[in-house]
This record gives structure tokens, sequence and C-alpha cells, in this order.
């Protein structure tokens, strides 16, 4: 894959990602939807055949516990899990089970998730649960290129990417993933955020946390942050003016003060610069604010290229 191959691709077609590390829950029983949207950060109540939702399980402090895709399978719910995070959601999932008709069991070993990012994400996802038996496919959109969300059978996944593909997708390998995600601001569970991190803290409170429904676990502790306005730190997109910096590679202010450090790095295709994601503290995190990083500058960006 050429290095703006990436790039090109969820901007023209799609890029398909396999997520199939992501541990997967199943919620089945009459009150699944009721009770796990009392439970995790997104309205599970949109969820629905065709439409996916991402969000949070959160600690009772609103830490994070993983990040999830939410989306329907058959007569049950499916919850893909963040890579090594199957174990504590499920314990502290069924902490919260109570009276409900809901009920938990693992879908890990039969089922895998894939995702597509681009414009055709959608199509190509529609086109193959269509000609695939066990096969379910919704919108679910983490870029704004347009996206989607396959959960087949984990046998089936080197068949469901060749069909993809065929049809026009363009397989990410890990640097490819790497780069869309930092040139869109997408952070990953474990490596740009985890569970000392709050929604806001992860740059995740207006893209995982319904501000909408009603209650879920933590969500206090994530509505008084919110009203209270004050970050202690903040993951943010940075353009680098000199060498790609590597991860873990401290930010500094303009008296030399350690005040973050890089948490994933790119040569990007776009703009000529490498962009980076990274943890900074407040207030260095405000958009415009320029950072020392490896002898060099880097620049907090309003917005992802």
């Amino acid at each position: 894959m050429t290095p703006d191959s990436a790039s090109a691709a969820a901007r023209a077609s799609a890029l398909i990602v396999n997520e199939a590390d992501r541990g997967v829950l199943l919620v089945a029983g009459s009150e699944r939807a009721s009770w796990l949207n009392g439970v995790v950060t997104c309205d599970v109540t949109r969820v629905a055949p065709g439409v996916a939702a991402f969000g949070l399980l959160l600690s009772k402090v609103g830490k994070i516990q993983s990040d999830l895709y939410v989306s329907a399978h058959g007569d049950r719910l499916s919850l893909a899990l963040s890579a090594g995070t199957e174990a504590i959601a499920r314990a502290e999932l069924e902490r919260m089970l109570v009276m409900e008709d809901a009920d938990l069991s693992s879908g890990s070993d039969d089922l895998a998730c894939l995702s597509l990012h681009g414009p055709k994400a959608v199509e190509l996802a529609n086109g193959v649960a269509a000609s695939e038996t066990g096969v379910t496919a919704a919108e679910l959109d983490r870029t704004g290129l347009g996206g989607a969300l396959l959960l087949v059978q984990r046998a089936r996944v080197p068949a469901i990417v060749s069909e993809l593909t065929a049809r026009g997708g363009v397989l990410a390998n890990d640097r490819a993933w790497l780069e869309l995600r930092v040139e869109r601001r997408v952070g990953a569970f474990g490596i740009d955020y985890g569970p000392t991190d709050n929604p806001h803290e992860a740059a995740l409170d207006r893209v995982a946390v319904s501000w909408t429904k009603g209650c879920y676990l933590g969500q206090e502790v994530v509505f008084m942050q919110d009203a209270r306005g004050k970050l202690k730190r903040r993951l943010v997109q940075l353009e680098v003016e000199g060498p790609c910096p590597a991860p873990g590679a401290p930010l500094t202010d303009a008296a030399g003060e350690v005040v973050g450090e890089v948490t994933s790095a790119v040569e990007s295709a776009l703009g000529g610069r490498p962009l980076a994601l990274g943890r900074v503290r407040a207030p260095h995190h405000e958009p415009g604010v320029r950072l020392g990083v490896g002898g060099a500058f880097a620049v907090v960006r309003a917005e992802p290229v």
C-alpha cells in the first residue's frame, strides 16, 4: 500500500479494517435495549437493523473501561469491545443486571467485526450482507468520511474481505489504519486513551456520549465534568513542524516543561507534514497552542485534516 493510498481509499471508496481482535458480547431478552441503554453512554434505542452506535462502558467514577460498537444481530444486540476488555466488560455488565429480561453471552469464538471507512462503505457492506448468509451490516461513521460495520462469522473473515476488495474496497494494514485515524483524530483504546481517562479527556464527549438520553453508568460524573468545563488533559491532534515523533515523545511548553506526550504519529500524505495524536495537559491542549517535540514544534489543530 502506497503512502497516500489509505487516505485516497477512505476518501474515494472504502478502507477495510479487520477488527477481529475485538471481543463480542451478545445481549438477548425482551428488555435488552432498554437495559443496555441504562448502562452504556450511547443511545441504544437508536440501534436497529442497518444502524449501529459507538459508545463507551464507564466505571461508576466515569473512567473508560472499554469502547464498543453496538449493533443489531438477529434478535440480539452485539457489543464489539476493545481488544482485551471482554472479561472486565462482562463482569461489569453482569453486575448491572438485576431483574431485567436480558441475558449476556460471549460471541467472540464465532463472530468478528470489520469496519469500513469512506463514502462507499455502506454500499459495500450492504452488498456483502445481501449476498452472504450470517452477515449483518450497519451504518457507523467514526471518521466523518462515511462508515459501516460488518459482523461476520469469524471463520469467514478472509472470504468476506476478498469479496469486499473485489467490490472496490481497499484492505488496510496496520500502517494504513494508523494513518487514517491520526488524520481524522480517531483515538484507539489502550494507545491514545484508556482506563485512566474519562470521555472528555479522550475527546469522546461529543463522539460517544448521548446528551439527550437518561442515566447510564458514570453519567453523573460525566455531566459534572461537562458542567465545570475544566479538564486536566485532553487528547488532541498535532501538526508537526519537523520530523515525525515517536509515540511516547514528550511535549513541552515554551518554558521547556513537559506538558504531555505523543500517543500516535504518522507521516501523513496530507499537507506534507507529520501528524500526531497526543495527551496534553491544560491549558496547553487549546487549538493553536505551539508545543515543543523532539527539537521541533507541533501545533494543536482545531479540526482534523
